[in-house]
């Protein structure tokens, strides 16, 4: 029952980064200051790189140590997809969220339990990471819009 909670939750806030997605161009999502000075297309990875954690939490059934240094964490991630084109990051980013759902249908019931470190690790790495990211792209892209209309950018 937790599960299939989990996996709804997920599932709507996966369909609500996506659908953030939808209205940009390749081009668009290539231009910086979407959230500090990533693109959107840096965020992309971002993301499926800390998908990938969770998907590891869950197959191993315990958390990913604590990162000392997230931004350091954030910023290899980042270098090493940096020559990915749009097209091969949205990719990336499928098929790590096609890992992560995989693994919380074979996870147990009891790695779902609220408040548990492995729940809060996939919560933060999944539902509020996509609400977040979803946000700020949906706020930078009115704005870059508005930008472009007005002939500033």
């Amino acid at each position: 029952m937790i599960k299939e909670q989990v996996r709804a939750a997920v599932d709507d806030s996966w369909r609500s980064f996506k659908r953030a997605l939808e209205p940009l161009t390749s081009a668009d999502m290539e231009v910086p200051g979407v959230c500090g000075e990533w693109s959107v297309k840096e965020v992309m990875t971002h993301v499926a790189a800390w998908e990938t954690r969770a998907t590891a939490a869950l197959l191993s059934g315990i958390p990913s140590p604590d990162l000392e240094d997230p931004d350091a964490f954030d910023e290899t991630e980042r270098r090493r997809q940096v020559d990915m084109d749009v097209a091969e990051t949205s990719t990336y980013l499928d098929t790590s969220h096609r890992a992560l759902r995989d693994a919380i249908e074979a996870a147990p019931e009891e790695l779902f339990i609220s408040g548990s470190p492995l729940r809060r690790q996939l919560d933060y790495g999944t539902v509020l990471h996509y609400d977040e990211h979803a946000d700020g792209i949906r706020v930078w892209y009115a704005l870059y819009r508005r930008a472009r209309a007005s002939g500033g950018g």
